[in-house]
């Protein structure tokens, strides 16, 4: 567990995170919010335009990498056999239950603390 824990922390902006990713063979399905916070500190850090008025390249070319890197991981298809009992139990619609039942399974399983 401790483990997971230094790999997942966000000390040092994901270092051990993206040292990891970095490493991995795919498939692999990466943590999106570390790309959606670099993708939201470019866009707030970075104007669109330069003082000259001129498209931010610097800026578009951080944007691509980050998108790049996403993509590089959905390149690779996941290797898995089909399981008939599987598909079977995710198509019974026999098992749908309506948002009322839900809810009041939710209570059992969670229920609401007094105010």
């Amino acid at each position: 567990m401790d483990k997971l824990q230094k790999t997942v922390s966000t000390e040092g902006r994901s270092k051990n995170l993206r040292e990891t990713l970095k490493n991995c063979n795919p498939p692999c399905v990466p943590y999106l919010g570390m790309y959606q916070t670099d993708l939201a500190f470019i866009e707030e850090g970075r104007p669109n335009f330069t003082e000259e008025g001129l498209v931010n390249f610097s800026k578009m070319r951080m944007i691509s990498h980050i998108i790049r890197e996403i993509r590089q991981f959905q390149q690779t298809p996941y290797r898995i056999e089909h399981q008939a009992k599987v598909t079977q139990y995710l198509l019974d619609k026999t098992l749908i239950m309506d948002e009322e039942t839900l809810y009041d399974l939710s209570l059992k399983i969670e229920p609401r603390l007094p105010a």
